[in-house]
Formats: structure tokens, sequence, C-alpha cells
């Protein structure tokens, strides 16, 4: 009797040691991915690397990046001079340290973390001539210093990698596709590439998502 309920004890152990150690992997046993967020703040390019800091916080972070993060940021600060900027990414805590893990959007001249962000799916801007886009779930707005405000109802669709949004009156498309995009008149850097074809007019320009869901 004594040994039966000796090996029961063992047992028990042994369950629970095992339970301990699968706490944090998912059903398939491999650790579960740390979540990934979206955050904005002061980027600093230092000797060693990069600190940022996030909007909210006065504490400087070390970040890290993927592949694809360092790609944009080499573009995006190959013409020298930038050692701070706005950055909008996407990041998730790796041993301590931030990870970027992609970037929606870098700039030195725009709004800070003063502003909130915006309340659409997008927000899509084109130079030569200047123009605007807000695109949201149920359609888009587009305005331009020598017409008046545009909008139309239009609901986004996937696209391949890309969304679009194709509307009837005005008679109009708007495609975005991901890709690095840059305007070089505001010294600022994306994730998104914009097209908008109304009429005989074709605009192009850069996009960044908004705070709004995707479809």
């Amino acid at each position: 009797m004594v040994l039966v309920l000796l090996a029961l004890a063992l047992t028990g152990c042994a369950a629970r040691e095992a339970g301990s150690a699968t706490e944090n992997t998912d059903r398939s046993g491999e650790p579960a991915a740390p979540e990934t967020q979206r955050i904005r703040g002061e980027a600093l390019v230092g000797k060693d690397g990069y600190g940022f800091t996030p909007c909210g916080s006065g504490q400087q972070r070390i970040l890290t990046l993927s592949s694809q993060s360092r790609i944009f940021l080499d573009r995006f600060l190959e013409s020298g001079g930038k050692l701070e900027f706005f950055l909008d990414a996407w990041v998730r805590e790796k041993e301590g340290k931030l990870e970027v893990v992609a970037i929606e959007r870098a700039y030195t001249e725009g709004p800070r973390c003063d502003s909130a962000p915006e309340a659409a799916q997008f927000v899509a801007s084109g130079t030569e001539p200047f123009w605007s886009l807000r695109l949201s779930p149920t359609g888009w707005l587009l305005e331009r210093p020598d017409s008046a405000p545009l909008q139309a109802v239009a609901a986004a669709e996937k696209t391949g990698s890309g969304y679009a949004w194709a509307s009837a009156s005005p008679k109009a498309r708007v495609e975005l596709t991901p890709g690095y995009c840059a305007d070089g008149m505001a010294d600022a850097a994306s994730a998104w590439q914009a097209r908008i074809e109304l009429g005989d007019v074709r605009l192009t320009g850069c996009a960044h998502r908004g705070e709004l869901p995707l479809p």
C-alpha cells in the first residue's frame, strides 16, 4: 500500500511539472508568439543602434529591427542627416527590448504624440498636385486645394495583398498596395502606395493605416 501511495504522489508531481512547462505554449507545443502592437513615438539614431521613446512615456527603449524594418529604415535614412524622427510601427516585446516587426511610417515633419491617430482605415496623400484622402469602411473623402471635397460611398475589398475601393458616383477607383513609398517634399516614408483613378484624372501617392480595423 505504501508503495502504491508513493507511486501516485510521484505521478502527480510529474503532471504538475509538465503542466507548468507547457503553460506558455500553444496547442502545437510551440511557445506562444509575443503579441504585436502598434506604437508611435520619437526615434533617435545612436552609435550602436536606435533609441525610442513611446508616446505617453518618458522612458527611452532600445529598438531591435526585423530584416523588413531594417530595409525600410535604411532607405529612409540613406540621404543622411536624419538623427531624430517620428516612428509609427508594429512592435513586440523581446528580451527586454522592443522588436520592430513592421514600420507603418517614419517622418521628420508632421504630427507628433500630441496628435491622435486618424479615425480611418487608411490615410493617403500626394503631391504635384496636392491631394489627401481618408478611407473608411463605408467610402472615402478626397480633398484637393483647387476643388470642392469629393465624397463617395464604396466598401473596401481585399485585392491580393492590398485593398481597393470602387465607387459608381463618382465613378472612381482607389487602390492601395503594400510597398515602400517616399514623399521627399515632407521628408517622410510609409508602407503603402496609393493610386486613384477618377475619370481622366490619375493621382499617385503614399498611404498609412489609421486606427480603424481592416476588412
